[in-house]
């Protein structure tokens, strides 16, 4: 006997938080500064904004450059210190995390050029 059968569709089993699809994703997590395509000052530190949707289960973020792990915060909303960063171009992401640094699902993304 399937579960439809049963009258249990999937939306029953799991609690409506449970249930994200990808493009509610793009929204639990936003860098608010710099913009993405920016262009920074190389070899000097600039700060990166971002904020976590307080729906999101985090414990903590963090934050990579390049694909490099160069920062955490406790914080759901806050500040990093980006750089300095070599000239060129760089993928810059925030990533929420469990207590477990397991990442949660969500993130953000930008691209900024060092000059």
């Amino acid at each position: 006997m399937t579960l439809k059968a049963l009258g249990l569709g999937i939306g029953l089993l799991m609690p409506p938080f449970c249930i994200l699809t990808a493009a509610a994703d793009d929204n639990l997590v936003t860098i608010l500064a710099p913009a993405d395509g920016a262009t920074l000052e190389a070899k000097r530190a600039s700060k990166l904004e971002f904020e976590v949707k307080p729906v999101v289960k985090a414990d903590h973020v963090h934050l990579y450059v390049d694909g490099d792990e160069a920062a955490m915060s406790h914080t759901l909303k806050g500040k990093f210190t980006l750089g300095p960063l070599k000239p060129g171009a760089h993928k810059v992401c925030v990533r929420p995390v469990s207590k477990g640094h397991a990442p949660i699902g969500a993130e953000s993304c930008i691209t900024v050029t060092a000059q």
